[in-house]
């Protein structure tokens, strides 16, 4: 790229931040090169996410002679699995995530319970709270014995 082909200002600063974003977003920035032991190799291999936020713009303001930019980048990489080569072929091995298929059913389990728990709390101050009533009416209309 040439001097006058390379981007100026707004342009090359939201440039050099797509470009560190992509950068950080290989799996072997997570989690290292691949390994190999004899004919076989194993490759990581990674769920990538990035998310780069821009913005830039241009004006009258003299110190910057008009033009400016910024923003944020932000790379998630989470391991999928690993590539075994060897010379009988490739296999993709998946990597589970336990974790995160208990989360949901562990999630509705906690709320059925504490829905449950509520429920036959308020039932239990309902019910104590109609046997006072009853008994200060029954107390308040007999009067109490005269011995």
């Amino acid at each position: 790229m040439s001097k006058q082909d390379r981007p100026r200002g707004t342009m090359a600063a939201l440039d050099r931040l797509i470009e560190s974003t992509r950068a950080l977003g290989r799996a072997t920035t997570v989690f290292g090169d691949p390994v190999t032991s004899g004919a076989t190799t194993v490759v990581p291999v990674a769920r990538i996410s990035a998310l780069t936020l821009m913005g830039g713009g241009t004006g009258r303001f003299v110190v910057s002679n008009g033009d400016g930019a910024g923003g944020a980048g932000l790379v998630r990489a989470r391991p999928s699995g690993f590539l075994v080569v060897s010379p009988e072929g490739a296999a993709y091995r998946s990597i589970r995530q336990p974790v995160t298929r208990l989360v949901l059913p562990l999630a509705a389990i906690g709320a059925l319970t504490a829905a449950r728990i509520v429920g036959v709390s308020l039932r239990e101050a309902r019910r104590r709270k109609a046997l006072e009533s009853a008994r200060r009416e029954s107390e308040s209309c007999c009067g109490s014995p005269e011995m």
